[in-house]
């Protein structure tokens, strides 16, 4: 039985009495009416419900008043009657027949909500643990669905816990499957591998199946005979991988004499030599005969190594200091052609085609010449602009009306086409550098190489800002 607002059957003096309950955190209704006085007059009610008046008690859920006790008053016989709080907790097995509620009309509410939490604390205790048994927590979560449910705030709340809960274990559950495959598929890569010879590749494709299987979740209680199963394939190889590095002692002692003469004759070409291409060329095929002397074990290997690491290493040194004091100068030529492209190209935009423009763009080809080589790389692209405000100029003195501007801009798209071409050629320049470099254990080659990555993808970015304002000038054309 339930009401849309607090009843105060019919009596004026009827008392009403409002306070949340602790336990579920709904709001307890209760009313104390109907007892009269012995000329039959209503009379106030006192402390309690015990001098003949009626007791109704209500719980306040989503606006409507749900009875669970109502002990009527004398002059109505004073029964006691339950509400459908009753007819919940019998159908969900809780209430007792035979026990007292007229006093704890509420417990089985509280027990209820008790159990509840216990539940949801045992499925959390379970899942906190990395083998624990989903078919437990359902069990527990099944549990819970069975104890009576009065939709009390507190109650929703637990059945938000519970929702929570039983979609993490269903998560849980589709991750440890999805697990387990995975890592099948892994033991499978392995075992395919355990009998093989490429002892590199392969040794390389092992730890790259352990960084994998680190990267998959736990599989649950099978993951402890998962892992046994790969890593059996995993050492299966790589016991075979060292009894045949242990064969292969006999041939150190080999290996480091060649290297040792390899050291002799690199000191003997590279300690004071300036010349430095034909001197890289010879380093270069002594590290390619190096890298083909088999190794002389790790002591040694790092030993020599380092021997003939240090001479490569000074001529590097010098060289690059060369190299620097050669950019040096190549710079502040960039420089001084920079400039003459921007006036060139200033001139070509202005269409300054009078005698002494003609004359100035005349003379900075002469100044151009003058100024000498910048840079393989630099000087073309330099060049290339140079040469093309200079052809823009020329055209434009030349040429006039519809037929001076289709050539222009035909020859700005032609001039656009070849800087595409220059940007192919550095981009395929660029990947043949990054083979070099994953080919190199050297560092200060690595370093070089970058060094040359980077100066070619700045002529790459700088070919197609002009490429843009040549397209842009073709727009504006």
């Amino acid at each position: 039985m339930s009401y849309d607002k607090i009843p105060n059957f019919d009596d004026p003096y009827a008392k009403i009495n409002e306070r949340i309950h602790p336990e579920s955190q709904a709001k307890i209704v209760e009313v104390l009416y109907g007892a009269k006085n012995p000329d039959g007059t209503p009379k106030y009610p006192e402390k309690d419900a015990n001098d003949g008046h009626g007791h109704f008690v209500a719980l306040e859920i989503d606006g409507n008043y749900q009875m669970i006790m109502w002990r009527h008053p004398d002059s109505e016989g004073g029964y006691q009657e339950y509400g459908d709080y009753k007819e919940k907790s019998q159908m969900a097995g809780i209430y007792d027949n035979g026990a007292d509620r007229e006093q704890h009309p509420l417990k089985d509410l509280e027990d209820a909500i008790r159990e509840k939490r216990r539940l949801l604390h045992e499925a959390r205790q379970l899942m906190k643990t990395r083998d624990y048994d989903p078919e437990a927590v359902d069990r527990l979560l099944e549990e819970f669905t069975g104890i009576f449910d009065m939709n009390t705030p507190a109650e929703r709340d637990l059945k938000g816990q519970h929702r929570e809960l039983a979609e993490r274990n269903q998560r849980r559950v589709r991750e440890r499957e999805q697990n387990i495959e995975q890592k099948r598929r892994l033991i499978e890569q392995a075992k395919e591998l355990q009998n093989s010879e490429d002892w590199k590749k392969t040794s390389a494709r092992m730890k790259e199946l352990l960084e994998q299987w680190k990267t998959i979740g736990h599989a649950g209680p099978a993951d402890k005979s998962l892992w046994e199963e790969f890593q059996g394939a995993r050492q299966m190889f790589f016991d075979r991988q060292r009894r045949h590095y242990d064969r292969l002692d006999e041939l150190r002692a080999q290996s480091k004499s060649r290297k040792q003469e390899i050291i002799r004759e690199a000191g003997a070409v590279a300690q004071y030599s300036q010349d430095w291409k034909g001197t890289h060329e010879k380093l270069e095929e002594m590290l390619s005969r190096w890298k083909q002397a088999g190794s002389a074990g790790k002591e040694e290997d790092d030993r020599l190594w380092a021997e003939f690491q240090g001479i490569r290493n000074d001529f590097y040194a010098r060289r690059k200091e060369a190299e620097k004091k050669r950019e040096e100068e190549f710079l502040i030529r960039r420089q001084a052609k920079a400039a003459l492209v921007a006036q060139a190209q200033s001139y070509a935009n202005s269409c300054d085609y009078s005698a002494a423009g003609a004359e100035r763009m005349k003379s900075m080809s002469v100044e151009w010449k003058e100024i000498g080589f910048c840079g393989k790389d630099y000087d073309d692209q330099l060049w290339s602009a140079f040469r093309m405000a200079q052809d823009t100029y020329w055209n434009g003195k030349k040429a006039s009306g519809e037929e001076r501007h289709r050539q222009w801009a035909e020859k700005t798209r032609d001039a656009i086409g070849r800087r595409r071409d220059r940007i192919s050629n550095i981009q395929r320049n660029i990947d043949n550098l990054r083979d070099r470099l994953n080919t190199t254990n050297n560092y200060d080659k690595q370093n070089q190489i970058m060094d040359w990555i980077s100066q070619d993808e700045t002529q790459i970015r700088e070919l197609e800002e002009e490429i843009g304002r040549m397209e842009a000038e073709l727009g504006r054309g």
